[in-house]
């Protein structure tokens, strides 16, 4: 194989397919060999990769039991540099010598089934050049399997670059292997919480057993990972798998559609599975070895009947019919391939477990449209039986409209709900802590009046003046209460606008100066932009301008009620990157400052608190705290007591752009 032209750092590595010399039942050391071709003697030719079986010898054709010895004269550049040579499965037991040195083996070579014992090994090896020509000799026997010969492919490359190739091959055939296991488990779970689930069963016991015989073919993993495997034990296993996952297979089909797979055809292929799987039990590998190929065309047959048994389910319109025939369809054509493989007639192959994961993924397609069936069947009978008790129609209809809308926002009502119950609790107790005194002395009144205990008629209009101003403080506390735990739930609309700091100034500039100036106090605005970028713009603010107007009336409405006439109240309004704070300041009685971090709790009423004005619900500065935690932002008290307080909050600031 003249190689001169190859370079193996820019070529990469090459395949060593092609006419080698073949000596048949001789084994010849690396100079015999060396010196038959370097004399010219003729020697057999053989074409690699491929067995030696069906070859011609001496007017007949060879088995696959026997010995012979391959030679290859390989020509290379000059190189200082480790080559390598990735050796794959060779049936069954192999000698390597490189330039004349012995570099690998596996098993023992022999000329007669006693004096040879067969071995497994796919490996790398390694080997300095020696000069521009590479000699290559390998001895193989086989007196154990059906095939002999070297069957795959042998590379020759850089040594860095044919162990990457090897590391890369290794993982792809773990994380097949992996995968096959793991889906196998899943299922097997499945099962597990469901006994009915039979179909699950046969899925899981399937992928396990595919998954086993994956790590022993292509790059022989297990064998890398665990030497000390016997070489009969792994071919019996492998055939073993094979011949015991078509049954599976078949059954797990007939879960999916038992009126195109009828019992009959299940229980032989059963029959078979089990009938070849003793046979590879109990018969010695030499011969087993002889029961695939009829397997193979049983293989075939069972695969063209379960394609045309899927085939007439898509035509029976089946649930998932159409995900059976495209899995179905191309995990059997990969069957195919690798039978035509591993008979020699093709020599590509190995794909059985790629089709196998194309099937898997089809197959969850399957399982997921019989869960979501399962689930609508659920939800269909679970509505029926609800419509039988004929006094609760107006709540059904009610619950299955708040259902349909809880499925299309399930994570929002997660959060809602949390918040609805809180301010569920928070409303019953506030009602019981708030309303139990007004309604007592409503109840004393009325029962003064209805004994007759009052009878002036001055006194009766006195104490209904009095029931009548229980009754609209309740009406007051009541809206307020309502208001607070629906901001609270989330169950107001904001309408939030984008406002330049400009206009939210301009805004609230000259809009409580009556109300203040009524009430004998003195009222100014102070707008200072402390942050301003280069074109002169302090940003803008996201606001619910009506909103915020709440906020600051009721801070006002108590600075008011705290302030002596002749006082006065500022309204403060600057840009304190990143945020737009406000500030009310007054010169009243001002804070205790052990009430400062409770002014914003509800129905906090303590006599030098902030949170409400004589007669006030309590629940202002309440309100006005949700309102600006919904803007994103924070409110705050300052004070000192006898010089005033200070009511602040602040709005999250955007960066100053063009409003279009």
């Amino acid at each position: 194989m003249d190689l001169r032209e190859w370079d193996f750092k820019k070529d990469g590595n090459v395949s060593l397919n092609g006419e080698w010399d073949f000596y048949w039942n001789r084994l010849l050391a690396p100079d015999e060999a060396a010196g038959q071709a370097a004399a010219g003697q003729s020697a057999d030719w053989i074409r690699l990769p491929g067995s030696w079986n069906g070859q011609a010898a001496d007017g007949r054709e060879r088995t696959g039991r026997g010995y012979a010895t391959f030679h290859l004269r390989v020509m290379t550049q000059p190189t200082g540099s480790v080559l390598a040579m990735e050796l794959p499965t060779i049936r069954t037991a192999y000698r390597l010598w490189i330039n004349g040195e012995p570099v690998a083996e596996s098993g023992t070579v022999g000329t007669d089934a006693a004096s040879s014992k067969p071995g497994y090994m796919p490996q790398v090896v390694y080997f300095n050049t020696s000069g521009t020509i590479q000699d290559i000799v390998i001895q193989v026997s086989n007196f154990d399997h059906r095939l002999g010969g070297i069957w795959k492919d042998m590379k020759m490359g850089e040594a860095a670059g044919v162990a990457s190739d090897h590391s890369l091959h290794m993982g792809l055939d773990l994380m097949l292997v992996g995968s096959l296991l793991l889906m196998g488990m899943y299922h097997l779970g499945l099962f597990l919480i469901r006994f009915k689930e039979i179909g699950a069963l046969y899925f899981s016991m399937f992928c396990v057993v595919i998954g086993i015989r994956a790590m022993f073919v292509g790059e022989g993993a297990v064998f890398e990972l665990f030497p000390s495997i016997h070489w009969l034990t792994g071919l019996r296993i492998e055939y073993w798998c094979y011949y015991i996952g078509v049954p599976l297979a078949v059954m797990f089909c007939r879960t999916l559609y038992p009126r195109e797979f009828p019992l009959w055809f299940i229980r032989g292929v059963q029959c078979a599975g089990a009938l070849f799987s003793l046979a590879v039990l109990a018969l010695p590998s030499w011969l087993f070895t002889y029961t695939a190929p009829l397997y193979q065309a049983i293989t075939g047959i069972v695969c063209a009947y379960v394609m045309a048994g899927m085939i007439r389910a898509l035509l029976q319109r089946r649930e998932g019919s159409m995900f059976a025939v495209l899995g179905g369809g191309v995990y059997s054509i990969t069957i195919m391939l690798d039978i035509l493989y591993y008979n020699q007639w093709i020599h590509v192959g190995d794909f059985a477990t790629l089709g196998l994961f194309f099937f898997i993924f089809m197959t969850s397609f399957i399982i997921s449209l019989k869960s979501f069936k399962a689930f609508a069947s659920v939800e269909t009978l679970s509505r029926q039986l609800r419509e039988l008790n004929m006094g609760l129609e107006n709540r059904i209809k009610e619950r299955t409209a708040e259902l349909e809308r809880s499925n299309r926002r399930l994570e929002k009502m997660n959060e809602d709900l949390g918040r609805l119950e809180n301010s569920r609790r928070h409303l019953l107790s506030n009602i019981s802590h708030d309303l139990g005194t007004p309604m007592t002395l409503i109840q004393g009144y009325v029962e003064a009046l209805i004994d007759r205990v009052v009878v002036d008629p001055d006194q009766q209009e006195k104490y209904l003046r009095l029931i009548l101003g229980r009754i609209t403080g309740l009406s007051r506390l009541i809206s307020d209460l309502f208001q607070l735990s629906k901001l609270e739930a989330r169950q107001i609309d904001f309408s939030m606008q984008e406002m330049t700091v400009e206009d939210v100034i301009g805004y609230y500039s000259d809009r409580y100066d009556l109300e203040v100036n009524n009430a004998g106090l003195r009222f100014s605005v102070q707008a200072a932009a402390l942050a301003q970028d280069g074109r002169g713009a302090a940003g803008t603010v996201f606001i619910d301008i009506d909103r915020i107007d709440q906020v600051l009336t009721n801070v006002i409405y108590n600075a008011i009620k705290h302030t002596p006439v002749g006082g006065f109240i500022q309204l403060q309004i600057t840009v304190d990157t990143p945020s737009l704070v406000m500030r009310v300041q007054d010169n009243g009685s001002g804070i205790d400052p052990e009430d400062l971090p409770y002014i914003f709790d509800r129905f906090y009423k303590k006599d030098k608190s902030r949170n409400s004005a004589e007669g006030g619900s309590g629940l202002g500065l309440a309100i006005a705290k949700e309102i600006v935690e919904f803007h994103g932002g924070r409110i705050w008290a300052e004070s000192r007591l006898g010089q005033g307080a200070c009511i602040c909050f602040a709005l999250p600031l955007q960066p100053a752009r063009v409003l279009g």
